[in-house]
């Protein structure tokens, strides 16, 4: 195979979301390919400076023109692989980056992580509709995170340049046996940042009328809590009392352990920006049961065989499923625990993942092999 100048362009950890840590795990899959050449240039700015996602914002904006130094990587590069945001900001940031690869005649492979692309393109009107139309068709290929998601090129991309690869479960917590799950009572967890849009404050209302049915649950929740929900949520954690566990941000072996100690995943996101979450395919590879939305890209990865798929902002039905649950336990586990494990095994792999978007750059860079 003859050899690949790749340069990554995107957000890489810290911190760490599913575009970094999806940027991160392609690296070093990368690294291990002996026919690669690989440069990078991490447009994550300082995690200090807040902002709300999509939108302008003058500081971030200053803090990732030091970005910019680095495009003279470019040059040296044969093949552009770029992670950009999903808004006309978002998208506009990756602007010297994308006319340089363009005037330069170097593919550019565009990769979106989520579900808004399409959305923000048709909302846009005027000039910054036809700058965002420019920059994103500069693009030689772009990846999506499922058959869902593919609208989210219309009108941008032709449909031979749109591409699918899913996401993955990062290999420390794909077990080489079995992994046998408790059946004494529901083991709930919640693993995100405690966002309105992601379901918070529905799930946790919907465990105080659990807690009030008398059913018995432990509750887990970890990730970075939304800026203003902090008085909420901490005011919905005290009536759940002992039953209920805020954990804060975890990783590595912490964020293991919980997963293995858990039954059940609960994710009731209706977020706009949602595309096919890790978390919910790291909850399957560690064998639990899954409760999430039809919403976005997930019911293209979470069905019937892997838990149950509930309608976004109904918490009567998330109750009650729980409930349900409760109620089965012994019986859900076996029919769905050991099948996620085989599931996400087979096909949600770092592996897997890494050679569907390097199928696509030696594609891309050599059309007629």
């Amino acid at each position: 195979m003859f050899n690949l100048k790749i340069l990554l362009i995107g957000p890489l950890p810290d911190p760490i979301n599913g575009c970094s840590l999806a940027n991160q795990t392609f690296l070093e899959y990368l690294k291990k390919q002996n026919n690669c050449q690989i440069k990078t240039i991490n447009t994550n700015t300082d995690p200090k400076i807040q902002g709300v996602q999509g939108q302008f914002n003058w500081i971030k904006l200053f803090g990732f023109i030091k970005v910019y130094f680095e495009i003279y990587k470019i040059f040296i590069a044969k093949n552009i692989y770029m992670t950009p945001g999903q808004s006309f900001w978002g998208v506009l940031k990756y602007a010297p980056f994308i006319m340089l690869a363009w005037l330069l005649k170097k593919p550019i492979i565009m990769h979106i992580h989520g579900n808004y692309l399409g959305t923000q393109y048709q909302l846009l009107s005027g000039i910054k509709k036809k700058i965002f139309k420019f920059l994103v068709s500069r693009s030689s290929a772009g990846i999506v995170l499922s058959r869902s998601l593919h609208d989210n090129f219309n009108g941008l991309l032709t449909k031979d340049k749109i591409y699918i690869v899913e996401n993955f479960a990062n290999d420390e917590l794909i077990s080489s046996e079995v992994i046998r799950k408790n059946s004494d009572q529901l083991k709930l967890l919640w693993l995100s940042n405690l966002m309105e849009e992601k379901g918070i404050l529905y799930f946790l209302d919907a465990l105080i009328l659990l807690k009030n049915r008398n059913v018995p649950f432990e509750v887990k929740l970890a990730g970075k809590i939304e800026d203003g929900l902090e008085q909420n949520i901490h005011q919905k954690l005290t009536e759940l009392g002992e039953s209920a566990e805020y954990l804060g941000v975890v990783y590595g072996e912490q964020k293991k352990a919980q997963l293995l100690a858990a039954n059940v995943f609960v994710f009731p996101t209706y977020y706009t920006m949602e595309g096919q979450p890790i978390s919910l395919i790291e909850a399957m590879a560690t064998g639990n049961i899954i409760v999430t939305t039809d919403h976005a890209g997930i019911p293209d990865i979470v069905g019937s065989e892997n838990g149950y798929l509930l309608k976004p902002r109904d918490i009567a039905s998330l109750v009650d499923q729980l409930e349900n649950i409760a109620n089965n336990l012994h019986q859900d586990i076996e029919k769905f625990s050991e099948f996620n494990q085989a599931y996400v095994k087979h096909n949600f792999t770092e592996e897997v993942f890494g050679q569907k978007i390097m199928n696509i750059i030696v594609n891309i860079s050599n059309p007629k092999a």
